[in-house]
C-alpha cells in the first residue's frame, strides 16, 4: 500500500474521503493541526545539523551498539 500526503480545499474533503474509502483506502490523519511544536522543530534542526557534520566527517557517528546501551 502507498501512503500519500495531500492538500485539498476544505470544501472537497468529503468527496475525496469518500473516494479513498470506496477504493479500500484508509485515512490516517484528517487533522491539519498536527504541526510540530517549536521544541520539536528545534530538535529536528539540531539533528539535521549534526547529520550534516557527520556526513562531512567533522564529527563521528555513534555506533548502534552505543545507542541501546543502558
Amino acid at each position: 500500500m502507498t501512503t500519500l500526503t495531500i492538500e485539498i480545499p476544505d470544501k472537497e474533503k468529503a468527496i475525496v474521503f469518500e473516494f479513498i474509502k470506496n477504493k479500500g483506502g484508509n485515512i490516517l490523519s484528517i487533522d491539519s493541526e498536527d504541526d510540530l511544536a517549536e521544541a520539536e522543530f528545534a530538535l529536528l534542526q539540531e539533528s539535521y545539523k549534526e547529520a550534516l557534520l557527520i556526513k562531512k566527517g567533522v564529527i563521528k557517528a555513534l555506533p548502534i551498539s552505543e545507542l541501546w546501551n543502558d
